[in-house]
């Protein structure tokens, strides 16, 4: 049913952008001088009896509680007499009543460089998680009080981190902006027991990524101070991360609002710890990684700006490959994909093979999945799902119960009886539907799926990315003619799917769930506007055509004979034979007179 070559053709754009990508690697800029040894000024003892103190006026500080709020008028105090100019920043939340306390001690240059820590807890106690992230942040205001500086130093104790990073929210607009605050630095479970290696999180909920100069000046940093740092993810890794993006932690609201920002994480990239009393936190490791903030910032206020490098990156070794460049490769991969299917469509209505009635067919599944996802949004304003912070969170904040796993059995039943009488009523407006195996099938799914990824590629590239190969091998298990063996097929089937169930396993494994408390988390996360509408629609759209696909596939689809390829003249006898009357009459058949 496709034209080869058409098909062939257009890629040859590809095999320029793959040479493209060879030449397009760029050196990573380089981590800025690091500063004098911190150790001789940041005391872990005595960041751990500020600790104990803030315990003393708050055992509970979750947020909004009065905990909280004595524990932000100790740190105020605090601020004050180490010779910092404090505001207070007042706001209401879902009825809470928070506060943001901001310090800032002004240097030589107007340019700023920011610690923020999070001074609510998520559970009683929690002396390991933001006790001990807001005594380093009181211990760096004590070194910085007798300590001229040439950058504006600005220290923030955020409240409303466990409500989804509304304090980070609230800092974020009222900052002197990206153009002036050259680097932010977040705190993060500095106390936890050492179960992991520290970890620097430059992650947030879009494709922007922190500045490979501040990645690289934090984790010199930590090699000084603490003697290993935990890798980034590899290439793969990375554009797994690319593909959903998802920054859970105060850093990615900061990225996402164009600021500079990395998580220093004591206990990996999801927060963890909790629970703890200040005698279980472990005082080594507090002042080792109190040392390495206190290192990177006095890096970031003696040297330049952090040079940033591609706002979209993956690194590969010591090199990196700019977004631009993926996105220009995932274009030319899924352009003939593209062509091939408009041409498809094409030949099929000269052919006047109904194609109409069977993009309804595909589209019956898509608008069974808008239904649930419309249900979905009901029963959040309805409470019967919790209404999710304006910002991703630790999923351990919203597991998987019997609610939960009632919600979601129940929107499967809903959408798979949506998609039933959906299918039956399109069966029932035309009975050619039953046969999978009409060229129509085929024609209208892989139209309806090379445009859904051509959509896919102007959200997210990298995403698009990740469907290239299923584009290109259900293509050619649907379309070509003859088609290949049936078991060749499912494999291309198979082939397709690898990247993206990948994908969604990695994802899970970041997150540390099972398939069905990911489906939970999934779903919070679409309810919530993290993942946007126009995401879910064109996930909606791509399962509906998995089904597509895979119904043809079962019922070996195969497409006839394509009138405009020419039919080779017949032969009369054997293909060997040339004997008298292969050609017609000759001059010796003629009679002789």
């Amino acid at each position: 049913m496709i034209e080869p070559r058409v098909y062939r053709a257009a890629l040859v754009p590809a095999i320029f952008a793959v040479i493209l990508v060879m030449f397009s690697l760029e050196s990573r800029p380089r981590p800025l001088p690091q500063g004098l040894a911190a150790d001789v000024v940041f005391d872990g003892d005595q960041a751990l009896t500020t600790l104990r103190s803030l315990e003393r006026a708050g055992r509970d500080r979750r947020a909004g509680s009065v905990g909280d709020r004595a524990t932000g008028a100790e740190v105020e105090r605090e601020l004050r007499d180490r010779g910092f100019s404090v505001s207070r920043d007042r706001f209401d939340v879902d009825g809470k009543q928070l506060l943001n306390v901001v310090g800032r001690r002004a240097g030589r240059s107007r340019r700023e460089v920011l610690v923020v820590a999070a001074r609510d807890a998520a559970s009683v106690p929690d002396a390991a998680v933001s006790g001990s992230d807001t005594a380093a942040l009181l211990e760096i205001a004590r070194v910085y009080a007798g300590r001229p500086s040439n950058k504006t130093v600005v220290l923030a104790s955020v409240d409303g981190t466990a409500l989804g990073e509304e304090g980070t929210a609230r800092l974020a607009g009222r900052l002197a902006g990206p153009d002036r605050v050259d680097a932010v630095l977040v705190l993060s479970g500095l106390g936890v027991p050492a179960r992991e290696r520290p970890e620097v999180v430059s992650w947030a909920g879009d494709d922007t990524r922190a500045g490979l100069g501040l990645q690289r000046t934090v984790v010199e940093s930590l090699r000084q101070e603490v003697g290993e740092v935990a890798e980034g993810a590899g290439a793969a890794g990375q554009l797994a991360r690319l593909a959903f993006p998802l920054g859970v932690g105060a850093q990615g609201v900061l990225l996402e609002r164009g600021y500079d920002a990395v998580r220093i994480s004591g206990d990996g990239e999801l927060p963890g710890g909790r629970g703890l009393e200040p005698d279980q936190v472990d005082s080594e490791r507090l002042e080792a990684l109190g040392r390495a903030t206190l290192r990177s910032l006095t890096a970031l206020d003696a040297g330049p700006r952090p040079e940033h490098g591609p706002r979209t990156y993956v690194t590969v070794v010591s090199q990196v490959v700019p977004g631009w460049v993926l996105s220009l490769l995932s274009l030319t991969l899924i352009l003939p994909a593209l062509v091939a299917g408009v041409d498809a469509f094409a030949r099929a209505r000269r052919r006047r093979v109904a194609v109409r009635s069977w993009l309804t067919w595909v589209g019956s599944g898509f608008l069974a999945l808008v239904v649930g996802l419309a249900l979905a949004h009901v029963l959040a304003l309805a409470g019967a799902i919790p209404g999710p912070p304006k910002a991703p969170v630790d999923p351990e904040r919203y597991p998987l119960d019997m609610t939960a796993g009632a919600v979601l059995a129940g929107l499967v039943v809903v959408v798979g009886l949506s998609w039933l009488g959906l299918r039956r009523l399109a069966l029932a407006a035309d009975p050619g539907l039953a046969d999978r195996e009409a060229q129509g099938a085929a024609v209208a799914t892989i139209l309806v799926l090379s445009v859904t990824v051509m959509l896919l590629w102007l959200l997210n590239p990298v995403a698009a990315l990740m469907c290239v190969p299923a584009l290109h091998l259900w293509l050619l298990g649907t379309l070509v003619d003859p088609l290949p063996p049936k078991r060749a097929r499912v494999a291309m089937v198979i082939g397709g799917l690898l990247l993206p169930v990948l994908l969604v396993f990695y994802q899970l494994a970041v997150l540390s769930l099972d398939p069905l408390a990911g489906a939970w988390y999934l779903l919070l996360l679409v309810v919530g506007g993290h993942v946007g509408t126009l995401t879910a629609l064109v996930g909606a759209a791509l399962i509906s055509v998995l089904v597509a696909v895979l119904s043809i596939v079962r019922a070996g689809s195969a497409p006839g004979p394509d009138p405009d390829t020419p039919v080779p003249p017949s032969v009369r006898g054997p293909s060997s034979y040339a004997g008298p009357g292969s050609l017609g009459g000759t001059q010796s058949a003629l009679p002789r007179r």
